[in-house]
């Protein structure tokens, strides 16, 4: 598939055919994706692929749970329907820090610009959300579908802990990977005047 064309036809799909998708073309689209960029080349992810259909349904009744407990309400479809996946990536972040980040955290001067270096930039997490979107892509392009998905965080420290990740690695999205079920249309994307300002 071209690359414009993948990026123009990718959806996020979230109805999943029942088979089973072969490891090697998961570990295809990860080894791909790892060539995404990250600042300092830090290439601070790491995956875990979940195939075990006892801990997807442990981790969705994790989440319908929390969600219950936090609105007093059913979780919706959205939050949970990642276990009717064959395949869901669990992305961590690793911890970065840069050499800037050094300076910042030891300078009293300048508490607020390493708030905003850590905690509004962060360069880490955007380092792992390009390798994200990576995955997204070369997984359309091998004729799989899938989901960028954060709604299921809410019970981001019960999944960490069923998945035995431990500080300072974090937890930051589920990918549910599988054959899709399309989607009959792609949502709309706003015009490229509207989200553009010139500066020459």
């Amino acid at each position: 598939m071209e690359l414009t064309e993948a990026i123009k036809t990718r959806k996020s799909i979230r109805k999943f055919e029942p088979e089973d998708i072969d490891l090697n073309l998961i570990k295809k689209i990860i080894e791909i994706s790892i060539n995404s960029p990250s600042g300092g080349n830090a290439q601070n992810w790491f995956v875990y692929i979940i195939k075990n259909k006892d801990v997807l349904n442990k981790i969705r009744g994790e989440v319908e749970t929390v969600y219950k407990n936090v609105t007093g309400k059913d979780a919706p479809g959205v939050y949970v329907f990642f276990n009717e996946a064959p395949v869901v990536l669990a992305i961590v972040e690793k911890p970065y820090v840069g050499s800037i980040d050094k300076i910042l955290e030891n300078d009293d001067k300048n508490k607020d610009r390493n708030f905003d270096r850590k905690f509004i930039v962060n360069p880490g997490l955007q380092g792992v959300s390009s390798f994200i979107a990576h995955i997204l892509l070369v997984a359309h392009n091998e004729g799989l579908g899938a989901c960028w998905m954060t709604g299921p965080l809410i019970a981001k420290p019960e999944i960490e802990n069923m998945l035995g990740i431990k500080s300072p690695d974090n937890l930051v999205a589920l990918i549910p990977v599988g054959k899709p079920v399309e989607r009959q249309s792609k949502s709309s994307r706003t015009g490229v005047e509207e989200v553009i300002k010139i500066i020459d």
